[in-house]
């Protein structure tokens, strides 16, 4: 049954989720020197979205630090660092206090040694670290009930990203349900994965995997596989954007009271990707995609999602979510429009 697959897939996903704790051993003699003079030695745990989560011995748990406040850092372990240009390299690392417009951060050894600006580095990942502790992701979980007309909604959702040199693969699964005690109800259910390989410091290709279940539109199951090409317009420490396009082909099967309960299309594809965080503020993630057919003259779906995260303490926060699945010919008689807005309460790995 494709809703008992969707539930297996997102309980999988949330046992691996649950496993990222494990860890293989690393030195814990890296040192960090904030500008206010504060020294911490300890094990750099890796830098994303301009964070630098760093553990020393005597916490209970890793610290975030805003990396724009980092003044030295020195360690003996190798890492995987990304630029903001796009550039990857695998090597030695070490910053040096210097003004802020100088190349004060050194990849590799001091003789040959790559030299950036501080704030040219997005991402650092330990070599050492194991494929659960490469992990980086959020697990949400609203519930909302309206006492007028007992009607309810509950919304499950994991996403999980695994880095290795050039290659990035991100899975996550969404699940919404909403009714009432003795009335109708509707659920959408929803698998999506992602892989991405960098060509080049603005180029990169891909492909996309997708399974959705729609009650609104009347969706038994829809399954799209895709492969893509893409170029990242912007890439900072706060803020990317990037744009794609490619084909993909579609499976549909629609509930047997529509009439026509499968069809089978081939479709371009075109999206968009935006996001941007703010230290311990706003985190927001937008995706678009949008499919014209190839085979169906004057057919358009269209999916959007957002999703606006605020920290409420260490890792734990308040997220706002919007979602949108637009067809703009559906095969059946059935809804164009599935929408829904959500809030929840969430974690970030």
């Amino acid at each position: 049954m494709p809703s008992k697959r969707l539930r297996f897939i997102g309980l999988a996903l949330f046992v691996i989720i649950g496993c990222a704790s494990a860890a293989q051993a690393k030195r814990t003699d890296d040192v960090v020197i904030l500008k206010n003079g504060d020294r911490l030695t300890g094990e750099i745990k890796g830098l994303q979205r301009g964070e630098l989560k760093f553990k020393a011995s005597y916490m209970a748990d890793a610290v975030r630090l805003d990396w724009s406040k980092v003044a030295r850092l020195e360690s003996k372990d190798r890492y995987l660092i990304v630029l903001t240009n796009g550039r990857l390299y695998t090597d030695s690392l070490r910053l040096a206090q210097a003004d802020a417009a100088a190349d004060n951060f050194f990849i590799g050894d001091e003789q040959e040694a790559v030299s950036v600006r501080q704030l040219e580095v997005l991402r650092i990942t330990p070599v050492e670290a194991g494929f659960f502790r490469q992990l980086v992701g959020t697990v949400d979980f609203g519930f909302s009930f309206t006492s007028g007309n007992d009607q309810y909604q509950t919304e499950f959702s994991a996403s999980a990203t695994y880095r290795k040199g050039s290659h990035a693969l991100t899975a996550s699964v969404d699940s919404v349900f909403s009714g009432q005690p003795k009335g109708t109800s509707n659920r959408r259910n929803q698998f999506t994965f992602d892989y991405r390989k960098q060509l080049s410091p603005r180029w990169y290709t891909g492909g996309l995997f997708d399974l959705l279940r729609s009650d609104q539109q009347s969706l038994t199951l829809r399954t799209t596989v895709g492969g893509l090409i893409g170029r990242n317009l912007l890439q900072t420490e706060r803020t990317s954007i990037s744009v794609f396009g490619g084909l993909a082909g579609t499976r549909e099967n629609y509930s047997a009271q529509t009439g026509q309960p499968q069809t089978t299309n081939a479709d371009a594809l075109a999206g968009l990707d935006f996001n941007t965080f703010r230290f311990k503020t706003t985190d927001i993630s937008s995706r678009l995609s949008v499919y014209p057919s190839l085979t169906t003259p004057g057919r358009t779906r269209m999916q959007f999602k957002s999703d606006l995260r605020i920290q409420l303490y260490k890792d734990l926060y308040w997220g706002f979510h919007f979602y949108e699945n637009f067809d703009s010919k559906p095969p059946v008689r059935a809804d164009k429009n599935d929408l829904s807005v959500s809030t929840s309460l969430g974690w970030k790995f």
